[in-house]
């Protein structure tokens, strides 16, 4: 999986739970796969679950950025 350049893309910042955050990581690990390119991961397949129940249940889509607008997807 592709990562942007340095600077390209905002930095989020969040505080799992801790058992959550240890079991994560320890998951990735095992995968060979950083923490980072699985919540990318993660990310990607929410929203195109969450495009799927707008779609649907009738709601526009106009709000959303288009799909695929994000670079760093999972190919």
């Amino acid at each position: 999986m592709g990562r942007p350049a340095t600077g390209k893309t905002k930095v989020m910042g969040f505080r799992p739970p801790k058992p959550l955050r240890d079991e994560f990581e320890w998951l990735a690990g095992i995968e060979d796969r950083t923490p980072s390119d699985a919540l990318i991961e993660a990310m990607h397949d929410w929203v195109k679950k969450k495009r799927r129940e707008r779609a649907t249940e009738g709601d526009p889509l106009e709000s959303l950025p288009p799909d695929g607008e994000s670079d760093n997807h999972p190919k």
